[in-house]
């Protein structure tokens, strides 16, 4: 693991601002929500004026996450001087969403907390750990550390705790991907202790699905395709799917894992078609091929097992040149 710029510089800066407005990347998953919150938690526990932000709002699949409820999907018109903007999780700066973008790059601080491969550094002071489990890790180092500085041992308070280690159970698979490392071990034990409970958080997570999405997922699933001889599997999921069975695209998320834990399959393909495009998550069974490198050529990015990006063009253009990506990339060195 890599690490960019320091914990101090992110203090430094936070801690000199009057207000926090804490921002996760748009579509937020459980590591967005979960380091997003429990960072706004314990700075707020700090004595700091904290805020959420996210362009999506309230997703309720989260709900398990304390907070969630409360991220707004409006940012206020104006920064104050002495306003910080702390961006968690998003591997380049534009992953806040459109319509949030131009305002956070004029931000008068700006503070990136990240665990994603090549993240761009965009911020004012960064703390980035290239192949770090979750940004909630990350974030579970700084409050920490904001302990020790200040002499308290009440900054991650249970409701940090519970969002966090939502956050890491969320990106390490439940502690399955390569990413988990024994220190990850040692900060969900330490999370625990604070209060959180990852019974109940993988029972919100990962075990109370609508019928509907059920549904959805059995459809997709029935239809997957494999091809390379069996090593590449691909997910389909329509609009048309979704309204029918009235469910969420959503719902659809889990597919992506569930078609690369085919046996034999090494890389797996969800194309998910949204209102305006495609939103297409790559995943790869321990690394086998590096997905994040073959994102990067359609304008996303990730982790090597783990990655996704969009796109607006035709669909059989998307699969024709996604196909012949994967398949160089299965070809490869490391394949």
């Amino acid at each position: 693991m890599t690490v960019h710029g320091s914990i101090a510089e992110v203090l430094d800066l936070i801690q000199s601002s009057k207000r926090a407005f804490v921002v996760s990347h748009v579509n937020p998953d459980a590591d967005a929500y979960g380091s997003s919150c429990g960072l706004a938690h314990g700075l707020a526990a700090a004595g700091l004026a904290v805020s959420m932000y996210n362009e999506s709002g309230f997703v309720p699949r989260y709900r398990v996450i304390p907070g969630a409820s409360e991220v707004l999907h409006a940012l206020p018109t104006v920064f104050e001087a002495d306003d910080v903007v702390v961006v968690c999780d998003c591997g380049a700066i534009e992953r806040v969403g459109d319509n949030f973008l131009a305002h956070i790059k004029a931000a008068p601080r700006l503070v990136n907390i990240d665990h994603h491969t090549a993240n761009s550094l965009f911020g004012h002071a960064n703390y980035v750990v290239d192949g770090g489990s979750s940004t909630s890790e990350l974030v579970f180092d700084l409050l920490a550390s904001l302990e020790e500085r200040t002499g308290r041992h009440d900054l991650v308070t249970e409701a940090s705790a519970k969002c966090l280690l939502a956050g890491i159970i969320g990106d390490t698979g439940s502690f399955r991907y390569p990413s988990t490392s024994a220190k990850t071990f040692l900060v969900a034990s330490e999370l625990m202790h604070r209060g959180a409970r990852p019974d109940i958080i993988t029972q919100e997570l990962f075990a109370n699905q609508s019928l509907a999405a059920v549904r959805l997922q059995a459809e997709a699933m029935t239809g997957v395709t494999l091809l390379e001889g069996g090593v590449f599997a691909e997910v389909v999921v329509t609009q048309e799917m979704v309204k029918r069975v009235g469910a969420e695209l959503l719902d659809a998320d889990s597919l992506a894992e569930r078609a690369r834990d085919i046996e034999g399959v090494k890389v797996s393909a969800l194309f998910k078609q949204d209102v305006d495009m495609w939103r297409v998550s790559l995943r790869s069974r321990q690394g086998a091929v590096d997905v994040a490198s073959v994102a990067q050529q359609f304008g996303g990015g990730g982790h090597k097992p783990a990655a996704a990006f969009r796109w607006r063009r035709d669909f059989e253009t998307l699969r024709t040149e996604l196909r012949a990506a994967i398949k160089i990339a299965l070809a490869g060195p490391h394949a």
